[in-house]
């Protein structure tokens, strides 16, 4: 759990409706963390009258085969509390 996933450059978003490239290009550019909990591959977010569930669907189509592992090893460790 946790793991640290970026959606591939390479990853076409043009054929998917307006929000879900939305999703699908901040997915690139931040990526996400993977969770081990719920639907295989469901990307959870917070219900909204604003977002377009129709539109959303779209990302039903994106596999895990489509992401990549981001390699963390470089960053500095948190400090700790104490």
């Amino acid at each position: 759990m946790g793991q640290r996933l970026r959606l591939k450059a390479s990853f076409d978003v043009s054929q998917f409706p307006h929000q879900s490239r939305v999703m699908l290009k901040a997915l690139k550019r931040y990526g996400m963390i993977l969770a081990d909990n719920g639907a295989p591959w469901y990307i959870g977010g917070t219900p909204s009258s604003r977002w377009d569930n129709d539109d959303l669907h779209g990302l039903h189509g994106v596999k895990g085969r489509d992401f990549e592992v981001v390699d963390t090893s470089s960053l500095p460790k948190p400090r700790s509390g104490r």
